[in-house]
């Protein structure tokens, strides 16, 4: 399994709620990268980490159009390209994942997740130091924390977007 640390906020926020098997539920939406949507089943959905793993990474299309407009110079027609990419992400055209990313990002502009706060940095590496048996339990305790507001309300309206996209499509 790749270092927690190397997996970025929102994937471990993600890996968090899955590895705690918590029922997520809700609704979210933000820029910026990851593909398609884990499924839904009725009210309530239990994500997987396999889900969230895949939902939180960078889907092929988003990298392929990212890559292109890079390349492109700059101006009118590279602007009207980040605008229609932005624009494909917040309609969920990359995923539920980018989806909710764009949406947490547009909903809380020049907010920023890090420095992540000493209290979740701690936990997180104990998380990452916990035996395989141990990191369920550390997991969800994590996922509660961040859902409830004790590593702040920055987290915490990211740990809810996060919980939402997991039931957001398919």
């Amino acid at each position: 399994m790749t270092s927690l640390r190397n997996l970025g906020i929102a994937t471990v926020a993600g890996l968090a709620l899955a590895t705690g098997s918590l029922v997520l539920g809700g609704g979210a939406v933000a820029a910026n990268a990851a593909t398609p949507a884990a499924s839904t089943t009725t009210s309530s959905t239990t994500c997987t980490l396999a889900q969230l793993r895949t939902d939180w990474r960078a889907s092929s299309a988003l990298k392929t159009d990212l890559k292109a407009l890079k390349a492109m110079p700059a101006g009118k027609d590279r602007r009207a390209d980040a605008v229609k990419i932005r624009a494909k992400a917040l309609d969920g055209g990359y995923g539920a994942g980018v989806e909710a990313k764009a949406t947490w990002r547009q909903d809380n502009k020049g907010t920023k997740l890090r420095p992540l706060p000493a209290n979740l940095k701690s936990d997180l590496k104990t998380l990452h130091s916990d035996s395989k048996a141990d990191k369920p339990a550390e997991a969800k305790k994590i996922a509660a924390g961040a859902l409830s507001g004790t590593y702040g309300a920055t987290i915490e309206s990211f740990a809810k977007a996060v919980q939402g996209s997991c039931t957001s499509g398919s």
